[in-house]
């Protein structure tokens, strides 16, 4: 698809043209006047006083809208908006290629309890999961149907751990889910924790052999100096 329709206005909006010709003494199109139709008719440009033009340049499936001809010129034909359009399919093309990562039960948890601190009673689909895990170019991956059954096991398995409750159309942050949240943050400190713990007996056990050696060093240089 690729075509303009223009319409014309009054600021008040009290009528609308259609436009179906432009000429150079005026316009024709349908119009209407307060909701009323009076089909096709011809009016002058001098008799149009004020108005208002409204572009809109259906390409594929993108409605490009614009309110002045100079908008039109420099972002329509130049062509501005085709190329963020071309632009943008550039970048779904990228990520098509891209395998789309399973998200782990406390990421989904921590990003609904971000979006239920920012809207109260928020409410999650396996859809919305999908839109805020990867944008809405989700929905032109080839891999998306897999995808959203996961995340609606996903979702039904943070329900039945009692994480979430089931609403009519989805589901919401339980209170327990900040248990599990902690809980695993808890845990989280104690293994980073614990291998920091390790590194440091690793480098205590590097440095102590070290020492060993140097020592041994000094005593075999010191029996070979006294022989």
């Amino acid at each position: 698809m690729d075509c303009n329709v223009i319409y014309f206005r009054s600021p008040n909006k009290s009528w609308t043209l259609l436009c179906d010709e432009v000429l150079p003494e005026g316009v024709t199109g349908k119009y209407w006047s307060y909701g009323e139709e009076f089909g096709r008719v011809s009016i002058p440009f001098y008799l149009m006083g004020d108005y208002e033009l409204d572009i809109t340049h259906f390409y594929g499936r993108h409605d490009l809208r614009y309110g002045s001809i100079p908008q039109y010129f420099w972002e329509g034909i130049v062509p501005i908006d085709k190329t963020k359009i071309l632009i943008g399919k550039g970048s779904q093309f990228l990520f098509n290629k891209k395998e789309l990562v399973r998200s782990e039960r406390i990421e989904v948890l921590k990003i609904i309890l971000e979006k239920e601190l920012d809207q109260r009673q928020y409410e999650i689909s396996s859809v919305a999961l999908s839109s805020l895990l990867y944008t809405e170019k989700w929905v032109f991956h080839p891999d998306k149907s897999r995808q959203q059954r996961y995340n609606d096991l996903l979702l039904r398995s943070l329900h039945e751990s009692g994480d979430l409750e089931k609403t009519k159309y989805g589901f919401r942050l339980s209170s327990k889910a900040l248990v599990t949240i902690a809980r695993y943050e808890e845990d989280q400190k104690k293994h980073r924790e614990n291998i920091s713990q390790a590194n440091s007996m690793k480098w205590l056990t590097l440095a102590l052999i070290f020492v060993g050696l140097i020592q041994a060093l000094v005593t075999f240089c010191g029996q070979n100096a006294c022989s």
